[in-house]
This record gives C-alpha cells, structure tokens and sequence, in this order.
C-alpha cells in the first residue's frame, strides 16, 4: 500500500510510514508547520530524508476536509488536493478532520476490549482514566481536546465499525457559565469580533485567560506564551495557575454541553499534549464539579466515564485507520 500519513495541527506536523494495512507505523518525524513554506515541501522533505517509495497519502487536518481547496485553521499552509497529488505523485489522497482521525486511532481499543476500563487494557493503549463511570454500550463517543485550537469530534459504532462525525465544534460562541466567564467573555468581546470557544480552550486560549486575569488583578505580565504559562502554572506561579484552572473548568463545560448535544455517554477521550500537561490541575481545579453542573442531566453526564489519552501517535495511527474505513471509501481523491 505504501502510505504516508500525517497528523497536521495549527503547530506541528508528524509524520508516518506503512508499508501495507498490517504492517507498523514507521518513521515517524515531527516538524514544526513554520519551519515549511507549504504542506507539500514538508512532504517531498520527509520522503527524501527518509527514502520512501509512497503511492497513497492520508492526512489528518485540523480544519475542514470536504473541499478540494483546503486551508488550515490555524497556520499558515493550504493546498488544493489535486495539486498536491501530482506534486507528490502519488495515487491517491485523503484528507479527514484532525479529531475524527483522534477518534479512529481508537478503533483497535473499541473493536478488541469488551472491558475496556481494565486497567491493563489502558495501559496498553495510553489511556489513562481520568473519572470512572457506566459504560452505555449502545452509544456514542466523543473526542474533544484542547491544542492550537478546539478539537471535537464524534464516534458511532455501525455495522461493527467506527463511523466518525466530523465537525467543527471548536468554533462555536464561548459559552460562559459563571460570573467571571460572562466578564472574560466581555473582555473578549471587546477584542474581536466573535469570542469561539477555542479562543479561550486551546494554547492562545491559555494566553487570552492568562492576560485577562492580569488586568483584572491589575498585575505585570510575566509571560507571553502558552507554554510558559502553563510550566508556571505546574511550578506554582499564582495567576498561571488560576488561568490554567479556569481553562480546565471552562472545559468541563464543553465536554458537558458535547456530551449532551451528541449522545456520548459510552466514554469520552481527551486528546492533545495541553490537557496531558496539565494532567494534575484537573483534580486541583472545580473540572469534576463543573462536569456535573447540568440540573435535571448531572446523572446524566456525571455517569459518563473520562479518558485521557497520551499516545502522540494516535492521530498517526487514526488517519491509517481512515484510509481503510469504509466511511471514506468515496471520499478519496
């Protein structure tokens, strides 16, 4: 089969080799998406270091797939499919949304594990359970994670396989639900034209909760990045470490409201090296509690177990899983 997959997001790009359906993933490389002018020279850049024969491409996009034109939400690349066929020369292409390929990587867990709470059968798969709850068997799962933006996503099991729903969930109105939410989202109102929730969960969401409560405070600002904020929300650093609570909490909501708008209450998985980052905030912040703050459905989503995956390959092996799904038979180029 001989096909070069992608896990492309706002910042970085990693890629893949498979020589056929049961074979591994290999050579894996990750590249950061400014160090490249276009898609296509980060590609004909990783064949060539590697040495690769490569007949079929499949890429995971965070951003809308269905177009021949495509351009990424959040960095600079675009390409048109058929153009970036003939400049790699190859058979075929398929382009799937970042967390639908998320959710895919996931198949051998689903199809494999009645079970698949069981501790060791976690491990194995880099899963890590957040919060236990009841399995609904009969229903769906939802893929969600912060990165350089929102990531959210859908899995239905049909015809014992994996359908994913892809979307852009990410984008929807910031939905505040405190009254220090309604006055970040003021904040922000005043700033832009349209406040979505990824601009308060994902890594210039941290930044825009991390500013917002320096003036609020009417502090000095230290930092500047998401990454230096959030290692001094880990170290201690006060405001940091409200700003990160508040984007975990902000979270729960999302991952509440998305619960409630798709049906998921077979499990939901977190994805994404911000929320493995801040991993122990989880438990020092009011997420559980948040979780549960939905009236009459708190049972209904509070009994929803939590998933938090750590495996950076996932989307890797996801968008293999997409090139053989059934579901995007048609939709290969």
């Amino acid at each position: 089969m001989k096909l070069l997959v992608a896990d492309i997001g706002g910042t970085n790009a990693r890629f893949g080799y498979q020589k056929n359906k049961e074979s591994e993933i290999e050579h894996i490389e990750f590249f950061n998406c400014v160090d490249f002018k276009n898609i296509d020279h980060a590609i004909l850049h990783y064949i060539s270091k590697n040495k690769l024969v490569v007949d079929n491409l499949s890429l995971s996009i965070a951003g809308p797939c269905e177009d021949n034109l495509i351009k990424f939400t959040n960095n600079h690349w675009f390409f048109k499919k058929n153009e970036l066929l003939k400049k790699i020369g190859c058979n075929s292409l398929l382009a799937v949304n970042d967390f639908a390929a998320q959710g895919l990587g996931f198949t051998s867990f689903f199809k494999n594990n009645l079970n698949f709470l069981d501790k060791e059968v976690l491990k194995d798969h880099k899963l890590y359970l957040l919060k236990s709850g009841k399995i609904i068997d009969n229903s769906n799962v939802l893929i969600t994670g912060p990165g350089t933006g929102l990531g959210v996503g859908t899995l239905l099991f049909h015809d014992n396989g994996l359908l994913p729903i892809q979307g852009e969930g990410g984008n929807v109105n910031f939905s505040p639900a405190t009254k220090l939410e309604i006055d970040l989202l003021k904040w922000l109102a005043d700033r832009m034209n349209y406040v979505p929730t990824e601009e308060v969960l994902s890594g210039r969401g941290l930044v825009n909760i991390y500013d917002y409560l320096v003036a609020k405070k009417k502090c000095v600002s230290q930092f500047s990045t998401a990454e230096e904020i959030g290692q001094a929300a880990i170290n201690g650093d006060i405001i940091s470490k409200d700003a990160a609570k508040l984007m975990i909490e902000i979270f729960a909501t999302s991952i509440a409201n998305n619960i409630l708008i798709t049906g998921s209450q077979k499990c939901v998985i977190i994805c994404g090296g911000i929320s493995v980052k801040l991993h122990d905030l989880f438990f020092e912040s009011r997420f559980f509690e948040r979780l549960r703050s939905k009236g009459r459905y708190q049972e209904y989503v509070d009994k929803v177990p939590i998933l938090l995956s750590y495996d950076k390959n996932n989307g890797l092996k996801g968008a293999a899983e997409a090139f053989y799904n059934p579901f995007f038979k048609n939709k290969t180029f």
